[in-house]
């Protein structure tokens, strides 16, 4: 993930690598220390997917080469690993995919938290019938789930009304 996050980033123009890794934590869902982001810029660049470039004073600049774009691309269309953390990270990047494909993977994204909603509900009105008395904190954290997974849905389709208004404008 993090070899995708610096193309993307690198797409938009060259940066250093503290401006990389600023950059990656502006997203504000990735913390990254120098630790691992120079082992990947090292890798990227012996790769041929990013190349360093004379920057200011002493520092090295990197940019995407034409490889690194086409990697950036097939990575991109990838659906990410099914995990938020992979999900946010695509959206960060979605407008560099074509209106159909964005709207797919939105789309996509929100049936499978409609899944997940199903069975948050089930869990939560299974364990609030328990004969037992359930522990409040839990049935706390059960309806938290719930309630921001029902959340997430609505900004959702915020997004895909937002992307069909788009495509029917243009």
């Amino acid at each position: 993930m993090l070899d995708f996050a610096i193309l993307g980033l690198l797409r938009d123009e060259p940066r250093h690598g503290y401006e990389l890794k600023r950059a990656l934590g502006d997203l504000g869902f990735w913390q990254v220390s120098f630790g691992s982001l120079y082992p990947a810029l090292r890798r990227l660049e012996k790769g041929g997917y990013i190349e360093a470039t004379k920057g200011e004073g002493r520092r090295k600049a990197y940019r995407i080469t034409e490889a690194g774009g086409a990697r950036f691309g097939e990575m991109l269309a990838e659906t990410g690993n099914g995990s938020d953390r992979g999900f946010q990270l695509h959206l960060a990047f979605l407008g560099y995919l074509e209106p159909q494909r964005r709207l797919g993977m939105l789309e996509a994204r929100r049936t499978a938290l409609q899944e997940r909603l199903h069975g948050a509900r089930r869990s939560f009105r299974s364990a609030r019938s328990s004969t037992r008395n359930p522990d409040r904190y839990r049935m706390a954290l059960m309806e938290r789930r719930v309630r921001s997974t029902e959340a997430d849905i609505a900004w959702l389709d915020e997004l895909i009304a937002g992307e069909r208004g788009s495509a029917a404008g243009a």
